[in-house]
């Protein structure tokens, strides 16, 4: 698969305003360890909009639901719909990824080639199979920069995961930086 240069970088729904949830907190939910958060989780109501950070790839992207019970309780938490972009540094060539989490709806498949600042999909409804059950409606989203092997990539990190913890980029910082550094290019 050919992947494109990626010159800037832009926030995903708009602004750095409404982070719920940082970057490398450790969470505790349904009184169970889930690890070391590996992306931020912005608050924003569903259906918002949300756009690629940056030109490139879309790597993956389907649903992975939430579950219920028959009289409605959580089961299972999950990522509801997911988004992957792989994209290329401009000097370095080297390929990154950008997550996207709880997306009600997803308007790219895998192989599709996006724009910065094209309409990937919506944030999900809270509680919902598209948010994958959780209660506050967000977009879980994150950077990673190393290798990638086709699968769905965690939110979490726990030791013996599956993937390395330093690979991880806080999105906030990755994004003015990226575009203090390519601005010279």
């Amino acid at each position: 698969m050919a992947y494109r240069i990626t010159p800037n970088l832009i926030f995903p729904i708009g602004n750095f305003k409404n982070i719920s949830s940082g970057f490398g907190e450790m969470n505790v939910y349904d009184k169970t360890l889930w690890g070391k958060h590996l992306g931020i989780d912005i608050s924003a109501p569903h259906d918002t909009r949300v756009f690629s950070a940056g030109r490139g790839v879309v790597v993956y992207s389907r649903l992975h639901p939430g579950e219920f019970s028959e009289d409605g309780r959580v089961e299972k938490r999950n990522w509801g719909g997911i988004v992957i972009i792989a994209h290329k540094k401009p000097a370095s060539k080297a390929i990154f990824y950008s997550l996207y989490g709880h997306l009600g709806k997803r308007y790219v498949k895998r192989g599709d080639t996006i724009e910065m600042g094209g309409i990937i999909g919506t944030i999900g409804k809270a509680m919902s199979e598209s948010n994958g059950a959780w209660e506050e409606e967000h977009l879980h989203f994150g950077i990673y920069t190393g290798p990638y092997y086709g699968k769905v990539l965690p939110g979490y990190y726990k030791e013996n995961g599956l993937t390395e913890a330093e690979y991880w980029k806080e999105p906030v910082s990755f994004i003015k930086n990226y575009n203090a550094k390519n601005a010279l290019i």
